[in-house]
């Protein structure tokens, strides 16, 4: 992997946050991230593709490994490329981060429910809802961004789910349902913090009036997903940053805000921390051999 850049002032700031535990977190973030997939079992059941992709790709070095935390969940080994092979451009895997995964599945919708994916593109956990809910119920699929919209609708287009998914290019902001929709996904637009595994310089571009701004958008969406929500509705709020402000003081925003009720998560063979004063949870590199990621699940009551 290539020299991951590392702003003095990033390197503060974590140093302070993370204290002893801050050497782990960097050398992790320099080590490769491995690579993983989620099976569309809308057109091919896990265990089905797990035995035909094994009897296919065993011989060329080319491995799954099923993840402890889902069924669809896998990690695979031995190809530096996945999007080249004949799968994935037949849309029976996606390529997501393990860690990105967990947003939706905390979410769990069924399949009976309108569900908000709220800054959707590229479609990845837009997807994956679509499998939880087994095709069934509808999704509403938002994006601003014009190049990431395309994203979107050709993943949704690609992976067969122009039925259930309806893409808007919108403002978020702008969204006027109240009360609507049965749970809501916000995978907010954040610093990118996490994604250092990823992209060598990922941290290029970052600084802490960033991660301000981040914040300020991101308290911003919150409320208004919320808002979206009918009572007794489920709202799962994720970024790919640690930044607290990003973050907890997104969630205590709202918590001034609103009156939300908070719901534990847990994720089988998938070690979570506790956020700062016990608020949603953590994915430290270190922990799992993933990306950093942040979530909070929260009950309208």
């Amino acid at each position: 992997m290539a020299k991951i850049h590392i702003p003095a002032e990033f390197e503060q700031k974590y140093q302070k946050l993370l204290g002893s535990e801050y050497l782990d977190f960097i050398e992790c973030c320099k080590t490769k991230l491995p690579k993983s997939i989620w099976i569309n079992s809308l057109k091919i059941k896990p265990e089905k593709f797990y035995s035909q992709f094994e009897a296919k790709y065993s011989d060329k070095n080319i491995f799954l490994k099923q993840l402890p935390f889902h069924e669809n969940a896998f990690e695979i080994s031995g190809i530096d490329k996945p999007g080249s092979l004949e799968e994935f451009k037949e849309g029976l895997f996606n390529l997501q981060e393990k860690s990105a995964m967990l947003p939706a599945i905390a979410l769990d919708p069924e399949g009976s429910e309108k569900v908000l994916d709220m800054c959707a593109a590229p479609g990845n956990k837009t997807i994956q809802l679509a499998t939880l809910m087994e095709g069934k119920g509808k999704i509403l699929a938002i994006d601003k961004n014009v190049e990431r919209f395309r994203s979107l609708n050709f993943n949704i287009n690609k992976f067969g789910l122009a039925k259930q998914v309806k893409t808007v290019r919108a403002n978020a902001l702008e969204l006027d349902k109240k009360n609507y929709f049965d749970s809501c996904l916000l995978d907010a637009p954040c610093s990118s913090e996490g994604l250092i595994r990823k992209k060598a310089d990922a941290l290029k571009n970052w600084s802490q009036e960033l991660v301000e701004q981040k914040a300020a958008l991101q308290k911003k969406l919150i409320l208004r997903a919320f808002d979206s929500l009918k009572k007794g509705s489920c709202l799962v709020y994720s970024t790919c940053s640690l930044s607290p402000e990003e973050n907890e003081g997104v969630i205590k925003h709202l918590m001034q805000k609103r009156k939300p009720d908070f719901e534990g998560v847990e994720f089988r063979g998938f070690k979570l921390r506790k956020g700062i004063d016990d608020i949603g949870y953590r994915v430290l590199p270190q922990d799992n051999n993933s990306q950093a990621f942040y979530l909070c699940k929260i009950n309208k009551l």
